[in-house]
Parts: C-alpha cells; structure tokens; sequence
C-alpha cells in the first residue's frame, strides 16, 4: 500500500505535536542545511478572509495536485497514472531549489483559501484543502527541515527503483520495457547529483542501510529486472535496455561501495530532535499533544498488551506453519476471512474480487509477505497476496522461523487482505475527489491494517485457536517497541542498541530482528504510525459507540471510516461521527 509521506520513504510519517520544553534528550547536532538559492518566503502569510470561490479553488486543487505527482512520478505511478511512467524527479541543486520555492508558493495559495471564508466549501473540498496542506507541508519537512537531499541517502532511492514495471501488469510487456528503459536514462541523467548533493559525515546507521540498499539494487536490476526485462522487444530495445540497465546498475553500486566507507565514520545526525519532530508531527496530523502524553498512550497500550501475551503464553503454544502448508493456508485464511466479514457485517466489500496467493516474485523477495494491488486510478484492476519461501540455503532452524507460526500466519493474512490493506485499497477507488484517492495517510493506513488484526480477534474470527490471540499480541508488542524507539531515539537519546534492547526484553521479539527494527527507526521515525492509527481509530469507535448507543453498527462505522480514502484519521473525526448520526 502506497502512503502519503516524503518522497525518499512513502512510510515516513508521524502524528500530533509535541509541547514546549517535552523530553529530556539533548538532540545530535543538526548539520548545515543544503545552499539552496530560495527566497525564504513565507509558507502562511496573512491574508485578508475571501469569500470562497469554486471555480478558484477547483483550478488550484488540480493544479497543486498535478505538481505533487509530477515532483513524485513513483508515486504517480503505483497509484495508477502511468501518464507519469519513465520519469524521475530531477534532483541537481537548481532543481531542488526550484522544487522547493513552487512548494512554498503552493502553501502560501492554500493558506490564503484556508483562512478565508469556508462557507461555501463542501466537506470534500475542506478535506481536500486540509489533505493538501498536509502532503504540501511534508514535503517541504522533507527538503528544508530535515534537509533530506544533504543528510538522507534514501532520498535518491527512486533514481533505482523500477519494480512497478514488473508487478503491474497494467499494459503490454513490450510498453512496459521501453517506459522502464526510459526511466534508467532518465535517472542515470540525474545520478550524478546524489554526490554533489550528499554532505558527510552521514547518519552511521542511516549509511549502513544505504550502502545494504544500493548493493541491493545493483543486484536486483542486474539480475531479476534482466530477467524480465532483457528479451523483451525487438533488438534496439534489448540492446538500449541493456545499456541502461548495467550503468544504472553500477552507479547503484558504486554509490553502495562509497556509501559503506562513510558510514564508517558517520554519526547520529539522523536524531531529529524535539524541536523537529515536534514540527513533523504537525504538519502530518494537525494535532498537538504534549510529549508526555504521546508517550504515554504507547507505554499504557504496551503495559495492556505484555500482561495480555505474558498471561496467555504461560499455557498457549503457536504452532509453526509447514511450509507445504503456507500458501495452501493462506488461501483459506483469505476465503475464512472475507466469508466472516460477510456473514458478520463487519465492512462493505467495496468489489468482489480478492487478492492471489502466490509466491514473492524474484525481484521483491526482500520482503516477507505483501499485497501488490493495482492503485485507485488504475484501469485493470490485478491483486496478489504475496508470501516469500525463505532461501532453501538457510539452515533449518533460520527457514523455520522466517516461516513464523500458523497464528503469525492469520494476523500477516487479516492485516495484507481481508478487511486489512486490501479492502481499504479497493475502497480508496470510490474516494469522491481525486486528492482523496491519491493521498495516503501512514496512520490511516497502517492503523487501519494494525487495527482490523485485533479487531477481528475479538469480534470472534478463529476464536477455537488461543494461539491466534497470542500472535496478535505479539504482533501488536512489536507496534507498541516501534513507537517507543521512534519516540526514544528521536526525543530523549535513546541508542540503537537501547532501542533494541526493548524490542527483545518488553515486546518478546527475537533477537535477530530486534536489531533491524531499532535500525529502521533512525530513519523511519514515524514507524510508530502503526500503533497510533489503530488507536486513534478504536478511540473513534469507542466515541461513536457512546454518541449512538444502541443503533452504533460496526459495518456503518467501518464504511464511514473508510468513504474518504486515507486521510488522518484526526481529519474526518467529527464528519464520521456526524455521518453516523445522520444515518441512524
């Protein structure tokens, strides 16, 4: 699933806003930020109140909306728009700069409509209005605050990516290459840049990611991408594929070689700092909330849920899942959950059809499980469940627990399809505006997914099996250690190897990924999305059912939620409940 965020990671987003003087961390140094020749100009000037004028705000809408896809043509793309295909956003220090001053030019437009007269706006153009603020105000975090095109090396990730040419099968193989091949020259013209703009010392933590990433990359497009890729079309093609291909390729991999010895004298400039983080959490959600009482809401939840699984794994057992058995019974976990969705009136089912099961492709076995579904604006619609056999090399022990268990199974299974990213996906389709469609709240998103494991827990989904139970807690502890780091390592000086160590102590997770979860936290710091999300939503939920007593409806609550794509879920709080009361 796609998220609103910054570019250089769609899963890089935060909720609230911290208080004055929260935290007791002294923030790493925060390097010089990247000259860039922009005026300052003001982001949200005063502006006398204007009556609100239609046809005014409709031209900005599309306006503003067709220059945030075309500064992000990967985002552009996996939501459908292939208009965008075989381009990649120019990244010298000219063009950043420019990129930079059309951004604070859209905020200064959408700040004069926003303080002017709302009276004649529908609730859809305010949503809009607010949605647009927010990617608007992101991106500018992203290039100016936290300065990613000086300090970040993910920042240049799209340069490399290419995978939505395989995985969507949106058009013919042929059209796909030459659009791929595009997209290599475009980015080997932009490659030269990362360099230039980079400054050391970098992030150690961030750099070692990157140096993994870029090796991976050169591996991935000199193997499974030519795999593909390399035989399709007539000989000029191949042979203009394959030039492309091999120097992008080695410029990942040089990039990778340069990046692992600055790592070995990098720092933790990736701290952000409460005063950044304070910022970010603001112009993600549009909420404040003291530091502590952000904290807070994690630590309690984390409390709840050790007790809950310390109590429940004294005598329950989660058997591991054979790996004969997996896709066999992640065919059936689909089918039990979508026919419990039904029988049960949990959800809508915004389409009929459901997800495949089959294994990770070649190119994307990185990843563990996932769901490759075609975005909102795409014409064929096509969805796979994808479940990864872990590499027949490993030893026994290694393969076992990559596989997890049948309870990790349900919960992966519940979150990736039914009701979890699939549904919502499918319901992002029926989104009234094209904002609401293309914006994508990493809240709203993983929340909605984190929310509907435990939801469907204790609505009574496979309650024969305590183990099921069991696993999500475990899954949810993860969630809880997540949000923990991000607040440690960014707020209070927290260190990767503290942050792991609450990841194996507090939330039972083992060892080997505790340290690759700590790790993420250096640079994805609104990881914690997960745990907030779900409980902004069972905290909405709770609300409604106060406010409609006998006539609340989970079915009517979860369609309410989900009408409006993936907002913050701060955003459509009160429409929500208004909308439900409206229905009763």
């Amino acid at each position: 699933m796609r998220t609103r965020s910054p570019s250089f990671l769609r899963a890089s987003l935060l909720l609230g806003a911290l208080g004055a003087g929260c935290g007791g961390a002294s923030p790493a140094s925060v390097p010089p930020r990247l000259e860039l020749p922009v005026p300052p100009g003001p982001v949200a000037p005063h502006v006398a109140a204007v009556h609100h004028d239609a046809g005014a705000f409709d031209a900005l809408r599309d306006r503003a909306l067709g220059e945030l896809l075309a500064d992000e043509p990967s985002n552009a793309r996996d939501l459908g728009l292939h208009e965008y295909d075989g381009k990649v956003a120019p990244v010298s220090k000219a063009d950043l700069a420019a990129r930079v001053a059309r951004l604070q030019g859209l905020a200064g437009e959408l700040a004069q409509v926003a303080q002017g007269s709302r009276a004649g706006m529908s609730d859809d153009e305010t949503l809009d209005l607010e949605e647009l603020e927010s990617w608007v105000g992101l991106d500018l975090f992203e290039l100016v605050d936290r300065d990613a095109p000086r300090t970040l090396p993910q920042f240049y990730d799209e340069l490399f990516s290419v995978n939505v040419y395989l995985d969507r099968d949106y058009a013919p193989i042929e059209e796909r290459a030459k659009k791929l091949t595009d997209q290599e020259e475009a980015a080997l013209a932009q490659v030269g840049h990362v360099r230039e703009n980079l400054a050391p010392p970098l992030s150690k933590p961030v750099a070692e990611v990157a140096a993994r990433d870029l090796a991976g990359y050169a591996t991935y497009l000199r193997g499974d991408v030519t795999k593909v890729m390399g035989k399709v079309g007539d000989e000029p093609q191949r042979q203009r594929f394959a030039r492309a291909n091999e120097a992008l390729a080695k410029a990942a991999s040089d990039l990778g070689v340069w990046m692992k010895k600055e790592a070995a004298r990098g720092d933790q400039s990736h701290v952000l700092g409460p005063e950044r983080y304070a910022k970010l959490l603001r112009v993600q959600e549009g909420l404040t909330m003291p530091l502590a009482d952000f904290d807070r809401m994690n630590e309690e939840n984390l409390a709840a849920n050790k007790k809950a699984y310390e109590e429940l794994a004294s005598h329950v057992k989660d058997p591991w899942v054979r790996e004969q058995d997996l896709f066999p019974a992640a065919t059936r976990i689909i089918k039990d959950a979508r026919d419990f969705i039904v029988a049960r009136k949990i959800v809508t089912l915004a389409t009929d059809d459901m997800p495949i099961v089959r294994e990770t492709p070649p190119y994307e076995r990185w990843n563990s499980a996932s769901i490759e579904m075609s975005g909102p604006f795409e014409k064929t619609r096509s969805a796979f469940y994808q479940l990864t056999i872990p590499d027949r090399s490993w030893p026994a022990k290694e393969r076992q627990a990559y596989l997890g268990t049948l309870g990790d199974l349900v919960s992966t299974t519940v979150h990736e399809t039914f009701p979890g990213h699939f549904v919502q996906g499918r319901w992002a389709e029926r989104a009234p505006t094209r904002v609401q469609k293309a914006f994508g709240n990493y809240a709203f998103v993983e929340g909605w997914a984190h929310y509907t494991e435990q939801m469907m827990i204790d609505e009574g989904f496979l309650k024969d099996d305590p183990a099921n139970r069991l696993a999500m807690l475990r899954g949810a502890l993860l969630r809880n250690c997540r949000f923990a780091a991000s607040v440690g390592i960014h707020t209070r000086g927290m260190t990767v190897e503290q942050a792991e160590k609450r990841f194996v102590d507090d939330c039972h997770q083992a060892r080997s990924e505790a340290h690759e979860q700590a790790v993420r936290g250096t640079f994805d710091p609104g990881y914690f999305a997960y745990t907030l999300g779900k409980l902004q939503i069972l905290k909405l939920r709770d609300e409604a059912k106060a406010k409609l007593g006998a006539a609340f409806s989970l079915q009517r609550f979860h369609d309410a939620l989900l009408a409006h794509g993936a907002p913050p879920v701060a955003l459509i709080h009160d429409r929500v409940l208004r909308d439900l009361a409206a229905a009763r």
